[in-house]
């Protein structure tokens, strides 16, 4: 599901691009599939879990690690990242140092990326494809970033980035589509059904494809396959997306529904 993840400050990644310190042979580390810090994961797959390989991690730090659409400006924070479920991991922090630590995280070739840190509320969001070509060949149009977490967030001592780069996919794939049923009946297209303020529905995702969706909504919430208007009145919001697959395109959509008293 889609979230916003209080993790970036103003100034996140800002200095810690600018100035990743080198590492002592016992200082902490973080690598993913054999690769240390701007090392290429290449021959990717659409979809794959990749796991961050911790070392020395002290007490009181927690890592995040998410998948982003590099800025133009290498050296400034990334504001478009893949937020769908497992693609943003989050390392807790331990009351103890840790000598060896995993951290999983879904890595998608497409996905609809979104502010980690939105500002005003507004959290933007833009499909990306991490397969278009950046025009050079020493740049990747998408990387891993692993970061410290909370006060951690901007020190350059936790930041490791993995470019990357994926398998081609089929030109043909077909399109995907969303099967949405409130209350156990089918919404057909173009339908905006009402919503009562404060009375949750059951409420169901599911794609042709067989893919997972990922769920985000405003003015209403949805959780544990019921939906339930937040505002008194006015109109709810839901955003459905998927990082597509081998045979399907990834798939934005959107449903709308009316709330009533």
């Amino acid at each position: 599901m889609h979230r916003s993840l209080s993790i970036l400050g103003s100034a996140l990644l800002l200095t810690a691009v600018a100035a990743t310190p080198a590492q002592a042979a016992d200082a902490y580390n973080a690598s993913i599939a054999g690769q240390r810090n701007y090392g290429l994961l290449s021959n990717l797959a659409q979809s794959s879990t990749q796991t961050v390989a911790v070392t020395n991690l002290p007490a009181g730090v927690g890592l995040y690690a998410l998948n982003c659409l590099v800025p133009q400006d290498p050296r400034s924070a990334p504001t478009v990242c893949d937020l769908s479920e497992g693609a943003a991991a989050y390392l807790p922090a331990a009351g103890e140092a840790r000598a060896s630590a995993s951290l999983p995280i879904k890595v998608n070739a497409e996905f609809y990326g979104m502010n980690p840190n939105p500002t005003n509320g507004d959290a933007g969001g833009q499909s990306v494809d991490c397969r278009v070509s950046t025009g050079n060949p020493r740049t990747t149009t998408c990387a891993v970033y692993v970061l410290g977490a909370g006060r951690d967030s901007a020190n350059p001592t936790y930041l490791r980035v993995f470019p990357t780069a994926y398998l081609p996919v089929k030109a043909d794939r077909a399109a995907d589509a969303a099967v949405l049923t409130l209350d156990g009946k089918a919404l057909g297209k173009g339908a905006k059904p009402a919503l009562k303020a404060d009375r949750a529905l059951p409420f169901t995702v599911k794609l042709a494809s067989g893919l997972s969706a990922s769920v985000s909504s405003k003015g209403c919430a949805v959780k544990d396959g019921a939906i339930t208007a937040v505002a008194d009145a006015g109109t709810c919001t839901v955003l459905i997306t998927s990082t597509g697959g081998r045979n399907y395109r990834p798939l934005v959509t959107t449903q709308v529904f009316r709330i009533t008293k």
